[in-house]
Parts: structure tokens; C-alpha cells; sequence
């Protein structure tokens, strides 16, 4: 039997053909992943790391710490405001000393000068009395106005006028305004003796340069119940009497108010 089997496969040439065909066209299996894996194994820096026991935030700690950081943001901000009103405050308390300084500085420096003075009740009213026979609406001692006239006289001759300055109160309808200077120097020298024609145009009230920029309100009342800025003192001196008011245009900083007094009188 086993010689007779062995003829018989050896008789059959064609399928030990067949069969050698059949292996070399079968494709060589793949590994496993599992078996790829442990064969040639990833890097470390490219594995995902996996922690034990982590897990994500959830809505409620989300929602608190989202409150956490504002409360922490609106606290810094609160502060960041208050710093720059502080600011905004003590820069105008030094503009206001600046102002009295300079504003001081200045009336004294001209005042001790000057041959005498003159007070009217404004830049604009400068007359009383009817027209051709008008004079000087000059405020008296023990009265007060927003406008003085400093009248230096010609050297070579006390009658004629070689210098006018003037400082005045330009106030607005709430009665906060600048202090504003006009100076006229005439040559030769004047020999009018009507102060208000040597005095610059009515029209010139807004336009001449001022002393002090900031809000300023009179604080001398004299004989009347209305507030000016120069008091008649005697016929001998000026009082200046004012409040100066710095006002901030946010509606955030206070407003910063400081009043001065102080008196000069002409030397010249």
C-alpha cells in the first residue's frame, strides 16, 4: 500500500505544481498590533501621557472661578481709579498754587511801580453820567469791582499818561472765569484825562491774554452783597480777594478749590 501511495503522488506531477503556485501567490500574514507594538515600540516624548485619577473641570468650578477673576479684575480697576483721581486731584491743587504764585507775582511786581490806581466795576462799565458829560465810574473806598486800571505817569511830565495796565475778571454766566491783562503804552505820552478812552475796545473783553486760565471767583463785597475780586482799601491799597475753582471735565475727580488774599499797593 505505501508503494502503491507513493506511485500515486509521484504519478501526479500537476498538483505538486499547483501547490507550489498557490503558496507563492499567498501574501505573508501581519503581526498583531498588540505583537507590532512590543516589536518596535514607540518613543516616549510620543506616547500620550496618562495620568491616574485626572479627570476635567466641571461647569460649577468653571462658573466659580470665573467669578474669582472678575472679583479680582473689578478690585484692581477700582484701584487703578482711584490712583488717577488722586492724581488728577493733587495736579490740580499744584496748578492752583501755581496760579497764586504767578497771579501774586505778577499784580505785586506791576503795582509797586505804578502811580495810583483805579477800580471799576467791570471791563465794560467804565462811565457814568449822561453822554458828553460822562466821567470815571470809579468804586470808592470800601467798594469792590472786577476790573483795576495801574497808571504809570510820564517821568518828564505828572500830567500825561505813559503806561496803562489793566487786569480784569472775565466771568461767565455762573460767574467762574479768567483773569485777563491788557498793557498800553503810549508815545509819546497821553495827556487825556479820560482813563476809559485809553482803555482797549469793549469788544477785546474775551480776547486779551490771561494770568489765570482756571475758574476764579471774586470774594470781595465790599459795600454790596455781590462778590468782586479787588476791594478798595482806603484809597491807599487793593485787597485781592478770590477763590480759585479747578473743575475736572470726567465728572470723576472733585473739584479742587483753594481762596488767597493778599494786598498791593503803588509805590511809583
Amino acid at each position: 500500500m505505501q508503494g502503491d501511495h507513493a506511485a500515486l503522488h509521484v504519478a501526479d506531477p500537476g498538483r505538486q505544481h499547483r501547490a507550489g503556485l498557490h503558496r507563492r501567490d499567498q501574501k505573508p500574514a501581519l503581526p498583531r498590533p498588540d505583537v507590532l507594538s512590543a516589536m518596535c515600540p514607540r518613543p516616549s516624548f510620543l506616547r500620550p501621557r496618562r495620568c491616574p485619577g485626572r479627570r476635567g473641570f466641571s461647569l460649577v468650578e468653571v462658573m466659580v472661578a470665573t467669578a474669582i477673576l472678575s472679583l479680582v479684575v473689578i478690585m484692581i480697576l477700582s484701584l487703578f481709579i482711584n490712583l488717577m483721581k488722586s492724581y488728577k486731584y493733587n495736579t490740580f491743587r499744584l496748578s492752583i498754587n501755581r496760579d497764586i504764585r504767578t497771579f501774586t507775582n505778577e499784580l505785586t511786581d506791576t503795582a509797586t511801580y505804578a502811580n495810583y490806581f483805579v477800580i471799576l466795576e467791570d471791563f465794560s462799565s467804565r462811565t457814568t453820567g449822561p453822554e458828553g458829560s460822562e466821567v470815571l465810574a470809579t468804586m470808592g473806598d470800601g467798594e469792590s469791582g472786577d476790573c483795576l486800571l495801574l497808571i504809570f505817569k510820564d517821568p518828564a511830565d505828572d500830567t500825561k499818561i505813559q503806561r496803562l495796565i489793566g487786569y480784569y475778571h472775565d466771568p461767565d454766566s455762573d460767574g467762574l472765569g479768567p483773569v485777563r491783562k491788557f498793557d498800553s503804552t503810549f508815545s509819546p505820552s497821553s495827556s487825556s484825562t479820560q482813563l476809559w478812552t485809553l482803555m482797549p475796545a469793549t469788544s477785546t473783553l474775551h480776547t486779551n491774554p490771561d494770568i489765570i486760565s482756571a475758574g476764579i471767583v471774586g470774594r470781595a463785597t465790599g459795600t454790596s452783597s455781590v462778590r468782586k475780586l479787588f476791594y478798595n482799601f482806603f484809597n491807599r491799597s487793593v485787597m485781592v480777594k478770590g477763590q480759585i475753582n479747578y473743575i475736572s471735565t470726567d465728572g470723576l475727580t472733585r473739584r479742587a478749590v483753594s481762596t488767597y488774599n493778599f494786598t498791593v499797593s503803588p509805590r511809583g
